[in-house]
């Protein structure tokens, strides 16, 4: 997949570090966060389609000819077990339409799904909050790759840098005493989540972090962390990686 050095769109190379999707970036900084809410997973999750779009050719050919669609909170069962994921891809119902003019693919609930996206955020309480989410991601593609075994489970983890931040629940703001190695460690947890080798077994065909700076209070001000201890250009967590991997998977398995 080829991409080029200066990104336009949904990226911006600000500081000439890896590009980031600016469209989530918006969405904080003009809604803030609230944890009750999938608004902020839905804006990534359009981020990313984008993206797999735009730079994947065979996603690309077939999202124009009506063969790929996408939705988002889609509930994928496997046997009596149910699992909301917050974004999936995959051929339509019988009877493909092409998306409408200047849409680059249609929203629609795919009749298979072949990729499955679970966006995960630590916003605060890095340590009790990554630890869980840790857990959702492992079950996330164990529950993916039981569904089918060709499926790409892919997972994004949203982690907060900034020194305070003010919960929805909670009427002060937590103070975050050393940002850095709370970054570190979210993602020395998201690097332990198991990965899978081939197109058979259990872990993530792909995964990715996403560092913000984000308050909560003065939302405008919210940036990405580009910059160490953020995923690096290289780093198989960083974002433009992340969205290559589904695009070699989804080409090998599926285009």
């Amino acid at each position: 997949m080829q991409r080029s050095s200066s990104l336009i769109g949904t990226h911006a190379r600000s500081d000439g570090m890896s590009p980031n999707p600016v469209s989530f970036l918006d969405h904080l900084r003009s809604e803030g966060y609230n944890s009750r809410s999938n608004k902020h997973s839905n804006s990534l999750a359009q981020a990313i389609v984008h993206d797999l779009v735009k730079y994947c050719p065979g996603m690309q050919q077939k999202a124009q000819a009506g063969e790929l669609v996408y939705d988002l909170n889609f509930t994928l069962r496997v046997g009596t077990a149910d699992w909301n994921v917050d974004l999936v891809l995959g051929p339509p119902e019988l009877g493909a339409t092409p998306p409408e003019p200047g849409e680059a693919i249609c929203r629609k609930k795919p009749s298979t799904v072949q990729v499955a996206v679970e966006i995960k955020s630590v916003m605060t309480e890095h340590h009790k909050a990554v630890k869980n989410r840790k857990r959702d991601l492992e079950a996330h593609h164990e529950h993916v790759h039981n569904y089918g075994a060709e499926a790409i489970a892919a997972g994004v983890l949203i982690v907060n840098a900034a020194p305070i931040f003010q919960s929805s629940l909670r009427s002060k703001p937590t103070t975050h005493k050393d940002p850095r190695r709370l970054v570190e460690h979210c993602l020395a947890e998201l690097r332990a989540v198991a990965t899978r080798g081939g197109s058979t077994g259990q872990g993530l065909d792909a995964r990715c972090a996403v560092v913000v700076v984000h308050d909560n209070i003065d939302a405008k001000k919210t940036r990405f962390l580009t910059g160490p201890p953020a995923p690096q250009v290289g780093d198989p967590l960083n974002y433009d990686a992340f969205v290559q991997a589904i695009c070699a998977h989804y080409t090998k398995r599926f285009a």
